[in-house]
């Protein structure tokens, strides 16, 4: 399980971009988190060449997400575990991570199989 933002597990953050002035301010080596409904936004950090982690609010979304590359596609619990059945019958590259407020949510993750968790401080 990929655990990003806890104290105790060494991560590299995603860095939260909402136009091309900041992704400007960054190199391809971080990873942008991007809202997928931003498609301007997500189509010039494709141009850049950047490795992307989106933020999807559907199925449909985050399939799409997989297709132009996502390294990750994050969501929030009501879809994740539909996404994640998904993911895993479709051999997604991208990795499924759910957003987190506290530790105990990580079991649940766990226990539905949820490719990962991410607390806010795993976002800059």
């Amino acid at each position: 399980m990929i655990i990003i933002g806890h104290p105790l597990v060494r991560f590299k953050p995603l860095y939260k971009v909402t136009s091309i002035e900041k992704v400007k301010t960054n190199t391809t080596e971080n990873i942008l988190l991007v809202d997928f409904d931003d498609v301007k936004l997500v189509q010039y950090c494709i141009s850049q060449e950047f490795s992307l982690a989106l933020h999807v609010k559907s199925i449909k979304d985050a399939c799409l997400a997989n297709a132009i590359g996502a390294k990750y596609i994050l969501v929030d619990k009501a879809i994740s575990k539909d996404v994640q059945n998904i993911a895993t019958e479709y051999l997604f590259d991208a990795k499924i991570i759910l957003r987190i407020k506290n530790e105990s949510e990580i079991e649940e993750a766990a226990r539905e199989l949820i490719d990962g968790v991410i607390f806010k401080k795993g976002v800059v």
